[in-house]
């Protein structure tokens, strides 16, 4: 680790900067990794879609289906092909507190940078249960952890987001859960204490703006972006650098691509599924690597590929892609 225990928050507000993305786990079947898959996809997004950092094995990383074997080895990957380059937070989800301790010591031996944590999903039905899960799991560790307030699990309120902020290593929130005015109340409540981040790329521009969140966590760099072409960080270094005007312009170019995402892949708990298939599937026409999802996430009908195909089309960022990695693959020399 590059910060001691008591330091986690100091790290957190010096690390957690820029543009994140998630990218899904990829496999070769319901019992295999793809290991070439996770290492090319990160190497990708480090070198062509310049992200600032990478949250690994997260939700749309389907942890769920995953053994604690296999998380492990995800996060071992991750740190291999990093080396060093960006930050990195690997997901630690459990409902056991015993075994997230375990997947987050593994994390801080292998040289991860932070963890993430889902407030537990069964029993926990109060703040004094989420708290107390929380003080056990951060007991057991140094490294950093960032919350994660979704709807799948009992609400993380700003009051109780502030008790645990107490909790030396507690030094991140990714807030899940959609509503500006709930994200407004709990940067006033923690947002000195520890860094937060709104999970969502459509009001990110708002947020660094008025707000002054300075961290975007989510899944869209990877989808909106291509070799080449890359307008949430173009617009994000513009809003940085104070010029707003610029920032509106590259932000509202990617509406259509906006568009295309609420129809395919909504965002937390507006959906009946995890739409990880469809995810996977950008992915694929995009030029990175997809593959298949695991039970209980169900695949795309062939049908629906070809809609989602011919709506990506119409946005141009198929065409985008194809002209940006032949741009950026090695030239052949001449014989």
């Amino acid at each position: 680790m590059k910060y001691k225990k008591n330091e986690a928050k100091e790290a957190a507000k010096e690390m957690l900067r820029g543009v994140w993305t998630a990218l899904p786990t990829n496999f070769i079947d319901a019992e295999r990794l793809d290991e070439k898959g996770i290492a090319f996809n990160l190497e990708h997004s480090i070198t062509h879609l310049k992200i600032d950092g990478h949250y690994c094995i997260g939700n749309v990383g389907e942890f769920w289906a995953m053994t604690n074997e296999e998380r492990m080895r995800v996060a071992e990957i991750n740190v291999d092909v990093n080396k060093g380059r960006v930050p990195l937070i690997a997901g630690c989800h459990h409902q056991n507190p015993a075994e997230a301790a375990k997947l987050a010591r593994h994390a801080q031996d292998i040289g991860i940078d932070f963890v993430i944590i889902l407030t537990p999903y069964m029993a926990a039905r109060g703040d004094d249960a989420v708290y107390d899960y929380y003080k056990l799991v951060a007991d057991r560790v140094d490294i950093g952890i960032c919350l994660f307030n979704t709807n799948q699990g009992h609400s993380l309120s700003p009051k109780l987001a502030q008790r645990l902020a107490t909790i030396p290593n507690i030094c991140g929130y990714k807030q899940g859960v959609s509503g500006m005015a709930f994200a407004t109340t709990l940067r006033e409540t923690v947002g000195q204490q520890i860094e937060v981040s709104v999970a969502e790329e459509a009001p990110w521009l708002y947020n660094i703006a008025i707000c002054g969140d300075h961290w975007l966590l989510n899944y869209c760099p990877h989808l909106y972006q291509v070799p080449g072409y890359l307008p949430v960080r173009d617009y994000t270094l513009a809003a940085q650098a104070g010029d707003f005007n610029k920032a509106v312009e590259i932000c509202k170019s990617i509406n259509p691509l906006r568009s295309t995402l609420g129809r395919w892949i909504p965002g937390y708990g507006s959906s009946t599924k995890m739409a990880i298939a469809e995810q996977k599937y950008w992915m694929e026409l995009v030029g990175m690597v997809g593959g298949p999802v695991r039970a209980p996430c169900a695949e795309m009908t062939e049908e629906n590929k070809k809609l989602m195909k011919a709506d990506l089309e119409a946005t141009g960022l198929i065409a985008k892609a194809k002209a940006g990695l032949a741009a950026a693959a090695p030239q052949k020399r001449a014989a």
